[in-house]
């Protein structure tokens, strides 16, 4: 086993989730305009996207006990893909469930939201790998 490797693991994994998590709550923060309809944006779908935001910061605390070996490793690493997995099928469930009209209501400058949802869905999707990578690390 390489140390250099299996501590690089879960600090991507972090990295990747941080990100993932400033991506998912970016509309919130700079979307501005009364009534843009940003709140329904967030609530598309079964559940809306605010649970793989709040499952990111998660697998971050997660990805750095495991970098710092802080509690078990293979907890860690089975918790981060499980979680990892969430924020796909979540992400995905979202994606596809945002209503077109709303998606192309939003004022002019706010046009990179038509891509958003595919972003958090990418980015969901290396945090899962990072989870995989970390796990299949811990238990090789």
């Amino acid at each position: 086993m390489n140390l250099g490797l299996d501590s690089l693991a879960p600090k991507v994994g972090a990295v990747v989730c941080l990100l993932l998590a400033g991506v998912v709550f970016a509309p919130a923060l700079v979307v501005s305009a009364p009534g843009s309809g940003v709140a329904e944006y967030y609530a598309a779908g079964p559940i809306g996207v605010s649970i793989v935001g709040v499952l990111a910061l998660l697998d971050v605390v997660v990805f750095l006990a495991g970098a710092q070996e802080r509690s078990d490793p293979a907890t860690l690493s089975g918790v981060a893909l499980v979680s990892g997995l969430a924020m796909v099928l979540f992400s995905l469930l979202w994606a596809l469930a945002i209503d077109p009209t709303l998606l192309f209501s939003f004022p002019a400058e706010y046009a990179w939201l038509e891509t958003h949802r595919w972003v958090v869905v990418t980015g969901a999707a290396v945090a899962a790998i990072a989870a995989a990578s970390y796990a299949r690390r811990v238990l090789s």
